[in-house]
């Protein structure tokens, strides 16, 4: 079946490829045309208002030029160098709203050719840096791959905006009840993604992906000035997959439960000790301490650490557990994974990446930059190794050059060796106990993550905490506790596991890099650590509001809630 689209794009590629001559400098040896069309939606709704409803489409296009050889192009650093939305070619991005096939040649013949220009500027830095450094992990610039054909029907099923407005609506109606529940929104979030993708080597590709979103959000004031946030948040790759009204209630209640329980409880300031982390909490941990240090480009660009560089075929997890990131699986546990694709940015066909056996390192995240010899795959004994190539992970959002990004990173356990829920909790109690600790920590949910891993900063990553409890060792009461992140480095943190659980938590969510921000899927058990570091999350105390909400005004201008006593030292509240 022919694609217009596709065609104008390979007509226009095709046309490049010949006429892009500049004597005396090198020539185009690889080009590829990405149009992506978007259409976003965002609607959001409180106090019985649709605050926002926008919805929208937009269309861009993404040129890649590389002149010289595969051998030696103008690719510095395995693309991490360079800032691609400082340079001029950011300008000139935008593709026709109607995809009219000659307007969209001629937005690709502007974009194209500024590409050109910059790709041969980037070739004479990339000489010059030759002369003056010693670039020790650069092998050789782009990797030779298969064509891909892959040509997807376009879903352009109509979303149920007007329900699904009505409903937000209804639920945040219910926020007039709750005038201690400060900044509330309920809103559900889309993004739907069609993609057209031509390269010089012959690859056609179209693709069609839709993410959609529920999350109903919002602070709470404590006594002692500090604003903590509340959410759920519930992930789906269909229509199908939302929720009706009726379960949006459900975690609106699980919201407002948690919103009290929060204002009541007290935070330690700082801890350390052993821990549990759910496996929600574990996937967030192996994204930020591992994931991100296992994306191949990191290990040829100067400006990065390398962690595990020269680790393959050593020992970095406990024996039973496994990683490995895998974009073709769609579900897991019943629930769709947010970094399923099928063919990657590079027009590569997605590949399961295996990347910790059996507590073993042996591979890295991969694009099509090529990995020194040293850091290919390790092979099993007796099996030849697998030649250096892309295994589908280059990923962008569309502005910054592809690189090997995280799709689905999935860690298993091995039966024989994972615990069960009771055991792992009877085994944090004997961990604080043989360390002398009062009290072990029981992280249940983390919201988010980052990490840093260049070699001009700390090596530390950092999780923002949603539930934590601190369970105490000789009563074994649980008390929740709140405004903790929890901090560490990877290598130490890694090391520190010492059992885990069989059952699988799922996250979702955006994971922002070097290529911009891509969904990506976290799959792990619960596993225990022996030591964790907490460190307090608020930096600055604030006062209530003066008066109170509108819709909640006694009549008394604030003067019931003690909200005229801004100024005066609030009496801290003793944690027990």
């Amino acid at each position: 079946m022919s694609d217009p689209i596709l065609d104008a794009m390979a007509a226009e590629l095709q046309r490049s490829r010949q006429g892009l001559r500049v004597p005396g400098s090198p020539r185009p040896y690889h080009l590829r045309y990405v149009l992506r069309r978007r259409r976003e939606l965002i609607l959001e709704a409180a106090h019985g208002s649709l605050m926002r409803r926008r919805d929208r489409e937009t269309g861009n296009l993404a040129v890649d030029v590389r002149v010289g050889s595969h051998e030696f192009d103008n690719v510095l650093d395995g693309g991490l160098a360079g800032e691609e939305s400082e340079r001029e070619s950011a300008d000139w991005l935008l593709a026709p709203d109607d995809l009219e096939p000659m307007a969209l040649r001629c937005a690709l013949w502007k974009l194209t050719q500024i590409k050109f220009d910059e790709a041969l500027e980037d070739y004479y830095e990339h000489r010059k840096a030759m002369i003056s450094e010693y670039l020790r992990d650069e092998v050789s610039s782009f990797t030779r791959e298969q064509p891909t054909r892959h040509i997807e029907p376009l879903d352009d099923t109509p979303l149920p905006i007007d329900r699904w407005a009505q409903e937000l609506v209804t639920l945040s109606r219910r926020l007039l009840d709750h005038p201690e529940f400060y900044d509330p929104t309920v809103c559900i979030r889309g993004e739907r993604m069609h993609r057209w993708l031509v390269d010089s080597e012959g690859s056609l590709v179209r693709s069609s992906d839709l993410w959609l979103e529920f999350e109903i959000r919002g602070f709470v004031l404590t006594d002692d000035g500090v604003y903590v946030e509340v959410n759920r948040t519930w992930p789906g790759r269909s229509i199908d997959e939302m929720l009706d009204a009726a379960t949006m209630a459900t975690l609106f209640d699980e919201v407002i439960a948690e919103l009290h329980e929060l204002r009541e409880a007290g935070s330690p300031g700082s801890f350390i000790g052993p821990a549990l982390l759910s496996g929600q909490a574990a996937s967030t941990m192996f994204h930020e301490a591992l994931g991100h240090r296992l994306e191949g480009n990191r290990l040829v660009a100067r400006g990065e650490t390398r962690t595990f560089a020269h680790m393959l075929g050593e020992r970095i997890l406990p024996i039973g557990l496994h990683v490995v990131d895998d974009p073709t699986v769609q579900l897991l546990a019943g629930r769709s994974l947010w970094g399923s694709y099928r063919v990657d940015d590079e027009g590569v066909i997605a590949q399961r990446a295996e990347l910790v056996r059996d507590g073993v390192l042996v591979g890295f995240l991969r694009n099509r930059t090529p990995l020194p010899t040293n850091q290919a795959e390790h092979a099993e004994p007796g099996k030849r190794k697998p030649p250096g190539r892309s295994n589908g992970h280059g990923r962008t959002a569309g502005v910054e050059r592809p690189m090997a990004r995280m799709g689905n990173l999935i860690v298993e356990s091995d039966p024989q060796h994972h615990a069960t829920t009771a055991q792992l909790e009877a085994q944090l109690v004997e961990l604080a106990r043989a360390q002398g600790r009062r009290h072990a920590a029981i992280i249940h949910r983390v919201r988010a993550g980052e990490t840093a891993t260049d070699s001009y900063d700390f090596q530390v990553f950092k999780g923002e905490l949603a539930h934590v409890e601190l369970l105490d060792v000789e009563t074994g009461a649980r008390r929740r506790v709140r405004d903790l992140e929890l901090i560490g480095t990877p290598l130490s943190a890694l090391q520190r596991i010492v059992s885990f659980g069989g059952e699988l938590g799922v996250d979702h969510g955006y994971c922002y890099a070097e290529s911009g921000s891509v969904p990506v899927g976290g799959v792990a058990p619960a596993i225990l650590l022996s030591e964790v570091e907490l460190q307090q999350a608020s930096r600055t105390g604030f006062h209530e509001p003066l008066l109170p909400p509108p819709f909640a005004d006694d009549g008394s201008g604030g003067r019931e809630g003690r909200l005229r006593e801004r100024g005066r030292r609030r009496r801290r509240r003793s944690s027990p």
